[in-house]
């Protein structure tokens, strides 16, 4: 699998994938900023084009009532004005047995002009050669047929007319067979409902044309090396890529962080505990304006470890790590990482180059994150000082967030952490 980290070797000691298999083997929500091109967010790279025409990222995203990507994100847009761009994301190379995308499409508009076009499809690993390709063709100004291709087939058309301003669910399928041209590319599309099991029927398919050695990339197409569209105006979301009807259409996406993180105050560095206290962690964009896409919250034990599950976002997508707590300085993680086989691995503690912009504290062998933001304003300063010193000075106990060590008193103890670090001008780092 292609690996989009950016290590050191130091870094690669410390950030582990885990084996497990994973359930799919893409998922894409577009949980990305409204904006003029999908180029460069979550993996996805332009292959050639015209670069004023974009595969464009658009708000709201499509829904349909069961399906799991429905209504999450945001959406991509084609106007497919002649030669637009591409956009690749690649994924595990197959090579046999069935593949699976579903995706939700809806035609807004067709032009005067269009008669049939695709907007996204497979794509075989050391070429371009488009294949699976759903193709939409106009019969009226608000109806259309959906239909197959397999690669240099025929396309077949499904006979059932098809209607504008509709968002449908469509699942393609490639079939690898053993011999040669006798691949089978299929449509299934639904109007309403998810499914439990593969219809025997699809609503078309096609065996002609020639058969592909392997696929390892969706493409989304804005009418790239294709005009038949003609300036119509179309939305893909929801896209899932899996080996089986189940796990492509049925099977919950999720993803955990296995955290390591200790916090300056309540850690012990002379006992090597911490005392446990729930944060939260932020997943957000790897490129700016860096928004969050998900959050999970859950209690780091006396070793700093936590484990934090997300359900909103998608594999091999790159998101900052950002741990908040309580009575602490937001922390991010040095680089955005990505969840291969739907777990990452995230050690702050080693080093302060795990975080971003080295803000972290060594406290004996250990790297914590900073401890004093009671108000939680992205500093420690004269205004968290004061809130302490007032809880101290009328012997405030229990859980509250100016008791910086956990040991459910504001006392003198918390007087020194907070002012010590104001001393120091701590403050939130982000990119």
């Amino acid at each position: 699998m292609k690996k989009l980290y950016r290590f050191t070797i130091i870094l690669f000691s410390f950030i582990s994938i885990s084996s497990s298999f994973s359930q799919n083997l893409f998922v894409e929500n577009f949980n990305y900023p409204v904006r003029d091109s999908l180029e460069g967010f979550g993996g996805w790279n332009r292959s050639g084009g015209n670069s004023i025409h974009n595969v464009r990222v658009i708000s709201p995203g499509l829904t349909y009532s069961g399906y799991l990507g429905s209504g999450i994100g945001n959406a991509t847009a084609m106007d497919n004005i002649t030669n637009g761009d591409v956009c690749l994301h690649s994924f595990e190379v197959q090579d046999s047995g069935r593949l699976y995308m579903s995706f939700l499409l809806r035609v807004d508009s067709m032009s005067s002009g269009a008669f049939a076009g695709y907007n996204v499809c497979f794509n075989p690993n050391a070429s371009t050669n488009f294949n699976t390709k759903p193709y939409i063709k106009k019969l009226t100004a608000g109806t259309f047929n959906f239909g197959i291709e397999k690669l240099g087939g025929s396309i077949q058309y499904s006979p059932a007319v098809y209607s504008t301003n509709v968002t449908y669910l469509v699942v393609v399928k490639y079939t690898f067979v053993a011999g040669s041209n006798n691949d089978s590319a299929k449509i299934y599309v639904f109007n309403s409902g998810v499914p439990a099991t593969e219809p025997v029927v699809p609503s078309a398919y096609d065996v002609a044309g020639s058969d592909v050695d392997d696929i390892a990339y969706v493409a989304v197409s804005n009418s790239y090396a294709q005009n038949g569209l003609n300036g119509s105006s179309v939305k893909v979301d929801g896209i899932r890529v899996g080996k089986t009807w189940t796990t492509t259409l049925l099977t919950p996406v999720s993803v955990t962080l296995r955290l390591t993180s200790l916090i300056q105050g309540f850690y012990n560095n002379v006992t090597g505990k911490m005392v446990k206290d729930t944060v939260r962690v932020y997943l957000r964009n790897g490129t700016a304006p860096f928004a969050i896409v998900d959050s999970a919250k859950a209690r780091l034990d006396s070793t700093g470890k936590g484990n934090f599950n997300f359900f909103n976002v998608g594999s091999q997508t790159p998101y900052y790590e950002v741990v908040k707590h309580r009575n602490s300085i937001e922390t991010w993680s040095s680089y955005p990482y990505e969840f291969y086989q739907d777990s990452l691995n995230y050690d702050f503690t080693p080093g302060s180059y795990q975080a971003y912009g080295n803000n972290l504290v060594l406290k004996g062998l250990k790297y914590c994150i900073w401890s004093g933001d009671v108000n939680q304003d992205g500093s420690v300063n004269l205004t968290d000082i004061v809130a302490v010193f007032n809880n101290a000075q009328n012997f405030v106990a229990g859980y509250v967030a100016t008791d910086l060590n956990g040991d459910n008193v504001t006392n003198l103890t918390d007087i020194l952490i907070v002012g010590n670090n104001s001393v120091d001008f701590v403050h939130v780092i982000r990119p």
